[in-house]
């Protein structure tokens, strides 16, 4: 019936709401060094960063590979049949926010360099760009709807989670 194809794959019931946003501080705690620019110019932003992320920052360079062992874990995690498709989903869709963050730190590799204020602008639209996806995801997951609608990303995530 339409009404329980509906409820499998835009509606997430009781806890999977909470268990699909935590696959999301994995692009957040990669994605928090694009935020140095805003920090500085608004402290309290940066004060607002260090308390919600310090500590799963500080597990993060605590625990050797932490980074990798969490993006395999989801990666294998997001294949699972057993776990419900929406939290599949969610896992899939932040590992692509993740590897997305790696196209910005290419261009710091170039042999020129890029001029402050386009760094800095740069740095400040990838940290919002990031901030705001993940913002949206949480707030969809938490009202339980699938967060389906970040453009091309949401699209990548879906295609690859049967």
């Amino acid at each position: 019936s339409p009404q329980s194809h509906m409820s499998n794959n835009s509606e997430i019931e009781g806890t999977d709401r909470v268990l699909s946003c935590f696959p999301y501080l994995i692009p957040l705690l990669d994605g928090d060094r694009y935020g140095k620019y805003l920090f500085y110019l608004v402290p309290a932003l940066g004060m607002a960063d260090s308390i919600l992320l310090g500590p799963f920052k500080a597990i993060y360079s605590l625990v050797p590979f932490a980074q990798f062992i969490a993006f395999i874990g989801l990666s294998v995690l997001s294949r699972n049949p057993n776990i419900p498709r929406p939290v599949r989903f969610n896992m899939q869709q932040a590992l692509i926010l993740d590897i997305t963050l790696i196209f910005p730190s290419l261009l710091g590799q170039l042999p020129f360099q890029i001029p402050a204020l386009l760094a800095n602008s740069g740095s400040n639209c990838v940290y919002l760009a990031m901030v705001a996806s993940v913002g949206y995801a949480v707030v969809s997951n938490l009202t339980g709807k699938v967060p389906d609608k970040i453009p091309v990303i949401s699209e990548a995530a879906g295609s690859s989670v049967q």
